[in-house]
């Protein structure tokens, strides 16, 4: 987004309409968890969980708008964080859950300014139409990727006694690579499942797998596969690892995100539903490598 665009939309705002940064300690916390079981737009208690993924304590968990009488009448939902991108760590935010009462809308845009102003790394996934092209006008980056679901038809044949599943960070986390030693620290308290895999007793030949256990509408347990540290390895034995995840976990469905350059790791398996979303990125790193692990996924 270029200075001009950033005075002019400054300029058409209403004075009286002030944006406040919500910390999980504030008094306006409160407020704000108010205002969220209020509004008839998301599940709160869906942007209730959101909040807890909180990787820098210094940074807000949302942004909130604020009427002349400071009542909250909307918020910008956030999540900071310092991500590890070749040999710097470069700060970074994931906006989730926009929501602004209809008689407040055209003051919604005050609530990224902030955030645009910090010159950082801002990404957002799967954004409502609306939303789309008010990003493309402040400069984002639109990308496409894919969400699958499939199905495991269990066979014997990719069982093997060479293939270990370890849950104990304890025990594996001094075999695993700088950066994933870092998103491993810091996931530890989000809800996923970290996974280490090693190979044939060779404790360096080894993969790492973050997953969630989710269910389709409260019935149907699925693992929804949120980070694989080396696409080669799971190539590889792509099989055999879910066979052992399905045994593990207990379900024969898993779902991927994926992007048009690894579909083909997942040609193989029986699709139950594919679908096409976008990812939105402002200042993204020449060496970023796109991963949904500081994202509303966790």
């Amino acid at each position: 987004m270029t200075n001009t665009l950033l005075t002019k939309l400054e300029k058409k705002s209403n004075i009286n309409i002030k944006v406040l940064p919500i910390f999980n300690k504030d008094k306006k916390r409160d407020s704000l968890e108010i205002y969220v079981k209020n509004q008839k737009f998301l599940k709160a208690e869906e942007v209730l969980r959101i909040f807890k993924i909180n990787f820098n304590q210094d940074q807000p968990i949302a942004y909130a708008l604020l009427d002349n009488e400071e009542k909250i009448v909307g918020f910008l939902g956030t999540i900071f964080s310092f991500q590890p991108i070749k040999e710097k760590f470069v700060e970074h935010c994931y906006l989730h859950s926009w929501v602004v009462n209809e008689q407040f809308r055209l003051e919604a845009f005050k609530l990224i300014l902030p955030i645009i102003k910090k010159n950082i790394f801002i990404s957002t996934y799967f954004p409502i139409k609306t939303l789309e092209g008010l990003y493309k006008k402040l400069g984002f980056e639109e990308i496409q990727f894919f969400s699958k679901i499939i199905f495991l038809l269990p066979s014997f044949k990719f069982s093997t006694n060479n293939l270990n599943l370890i849950e104990d960070n304890n025990y594996y986390e001094k075999y695993l690579k700088e950066k994933d030693k870092i998103f491993l620290k810091d996931h530890l308290k989000t809800e996923t499942r970290k996974i280490f895999i090693h190979f044939n007793e060779d404790l360096f030949n080894n993969i790492l797998i973050v997953v969630k256990e989710k269910k389709f509408k409260n019935v149907i347990s699925y693992l929804e596969v949120i980070y694989i540290s080396d696409q080669k390895i799971f190539k590889i034995h792509k099989k055999k690892i879910l066979f052992e995840l399905s045994k593990k976990f207990k379900t024969l469905f898993f779902k991927f995100n994926y992007f048009e350059k690894d579909k083909e790791i997942f040609k193989s398996f029986y699709e139950i539903k594919n679908s096409r979303k976008k990812i939105f990125y402002l200042n993204k790193p020449l060496d970023f490598k796109i991963n949904f692990l500081y994202s509303e996924l966790l």
